[in-house]
């Protein structure tokens, strides 16, 4: 008689990297769609968001494309950090509006 593990990732450890996939596929989406309405209001900070959705996604579809490596972690993080500080640079150098009004006026 076999045993079912407890953890249904276990069973089918496929899953749990086909989860992960979209995830990544889901943020980068996300950061496209965030751009798109950035480029409302401000062209140049709305770009480069836009532009950092295709590398978002390359990143995820090099991060479960093949079992991890300490390597291939490292190249993640590391790519993962620089989108995440140059999204912290278009925060702090856009405009930010002077009140709620003129953040919700179109």
């Amino acid at each position: 008689m076999t045993t079912l593990p407890d953890d249904p990732e276990d069973a089918d450890p496929g899953l749990a990297r086909e989860r992960t996939r979209l995830a990544w596929a889901r943020t980068s989406i996300a950061f496209a769609a965030v751009g798109a309405a950035m480029l409302k209001r401000e062209v140049i900070p709305g770009l480069i968001v836009l532009s950092t959705a295709p590398l978002v996604w390359a990143v995820g579809s090099f991060a479960t494309r093949v079992r991890p490596r300490p390597g291939r972690l490292l190249v993640v993080t590391v790519i993962v950090t620089a989108i995440a500080l140059l999204a912290m640079v278009v925060v702090f150098l856009g405009q930010a509006p002077v009140s709620l009004h003129q953040l919700l006026h179109v």
